[in-house]
């Protein structure tokens, strides 16, 4: 996540640098010769006359400095001060206008994520209301992280699917079977089965994870498998499709569902009561290590600007420092905003903090007092100070690196039980497993 300013050491270097040449005392051509060069009686004369005639006789160090003057919190006051650098340092200007397009386009990428993701939320709630889920859902579907977001949608699909069979009867079974890539004859093998269940075998709640290795490619992956020995493919709508593994080229690895069945074993003896499948443990830390990346980031925007952390309540501070304690979440709060606007845009990315540390938070080490704040932080009030933010950065840290040492010891174990590295290269979690994590916390 870029910083939504220059850095504390370039706005320094370019605003010193513009008041040191704008000052009375500033050598004309100084920048470009090295050689201090008092301005002559002549030139002060041409340039007053050129101000009494409408032109703008500034040197272009003067106008940076005016220009830094004016404000460095927007896009384009940003933009302008690179341009007006470049004119006597133009790679050095150069430099700073890319910089600034690339966290602009940046801002944008993410901008469009967030935009997706809401409407992505809005289609569940309306979902759920037309098949009458509970207001429980509906709320959670506000709250839930994107990860939580897809299994929710798994969830509504299959109650409508289980809608559909139990109005429509067995041609509603029928055809739900056919879209799901079975045959009119294996859904009627399943005419004994009560509404759930037949919902569990198409959406592949009753199913069992076995490892298949692709002739084609070499690659071995794992795969849920249903009572007919088809394997599901999940599409973009997250409804499941089940095809025969010879149509894919996948033929069974056995080593590799050994090991998962003892992964997937000592994750019930390990894990938070009631998670069963180490694949849910593996994205978990996956999860958790692109948190301690970000987070990274945002303590040290928050280092970059030690005065915010004195400040009072979120309602005390003042615009300008709203927008850099913002930027340390990932929210863009614009210079144009009211303290009350400027305020609910922080509440996003406080709320965003807190489901980090909610995903991350069952069957972790995190105390009572610990989820009592994090649940506080979900709820983005405005009591929250920048010292708290930074408390619950950490915090979320703290819940993260429970859940890589969760996954990573569930990992040593099956490479001392002499696992193969096909089955450890299915759960790896990232590029590599480091032992010291300090480089992805705060200490």
């Amino acid at each position: 996540m870029a910083s939504l300013r220059f850095s504390p050491e370039t706005l320094r270097g370019i605003r010193n640098f513009g008041a040191d040449l704008a000052s009375p005392s500033a050598r004309a051509g100084g920048m470009l010769t090295g050689a201090p060069q008092q301005q002559s009686l002549p030139n002060i004369f041409t340039r007053n006359l050129g101000t009494l005639l409408g032109r703008d006789m500034r040197t272009p160090q003067e106008k940076l400095g005016a220009l830094v003057a004016q404000g460095t919190q927007t896009p384009e006051q940003r933009m302008a001060i690179a341009a007006e650098f470049a004119k006597y340092d133009p790679i050095r200007g150069m430099q700073l206008m890319e910089a600034e397009r690339k966290t602009q386009n940046q801002l944008a990428l993410e901008k469009q994520a967030r935009e997706r993701t809401q409407r992505f939320r809005e289609s569940l709630i309306a979902r759920n209301e037309a098949i009458g889920g509970s207001e429980e859902r509906g709320n959670t579907i506000l709250e839930a992280t994107d990860p939580m977001l897809l299994d929710i949608r798994k969830e509504i699909l299959a109650e409508e699917q289980a809608a559909l069979a139990k109005n429509a009867g067995s041609k509603g079974r029928i055809a739900i079977g056919k879209q799901a890539g079975l045959t009119e004859e294996q859904v009627k093998e399943l005419s004994s089965l009560t509404d759930d269940q037949f919902g569990e075998v198409i959406s592949g709640v009753e199913s069992t994870p076995k490892a298949y290795k692709n002739t084609e490619t070499g690659s071995t992956d794992i795969y849920r498998v249903n009572r007919f020995s088809m394997v599901g493919i999940e599409k973009p709508n997250g409804a499941t499709e089940w095809e025969d593994p010879k149509n894919l080229k996948l033929v069974p690895a056995v080593q590799e569902t050994k090991d998962i069945g003892r992964a997937n074993e000592l994750t019930k003896q390990l894990a938070a009561q009631g998670t069963k499948d180490f694949g849910a443990v593996t994205e978990a830390a996956r999860q958790a290590y692109r948190a301690l990346d970000v987070n990274a980031r945002r303590l040290q925007i928050l280092d970059d600007n030690p005065d915010i952390i004195t400040g009072g309540k979120l309602s005390q501070l003042t615009v300008d420092t709203l927008i850099t304690l913002g930027a340390s979440l990932g929210v863009e709060i614009p210079a144009t905003a009211s303290a009350g606007e400027a305020q609910r845009l922080m509440a996003l990315g406080v709320e965003a903090v807190g489901q980090t540390i909610k995903a991350f938070g069952a069957g972790t080490g995190l105390s009572d007092a610990d989820r009592e704040f994090a649940k506080i932080g979900a709820g983005a009030t405005l009591d929250l100070t920048a010292a708290n933010i930074r408390e619950m950065v950490e915090l979320a840290n703290q819940a993260a690196e429970d859940a890589i040492n969760l996954h990573q010891g569930i990992l040593d174990t099956l490479r001392e039980e002499n696992a193969s590295e096909a089955s450890l290269a299915l759960f790896r979690a990232a590029p590599s497993m480091p032992t010291d994590l300090s480089q992805y916390y705060s200490q």
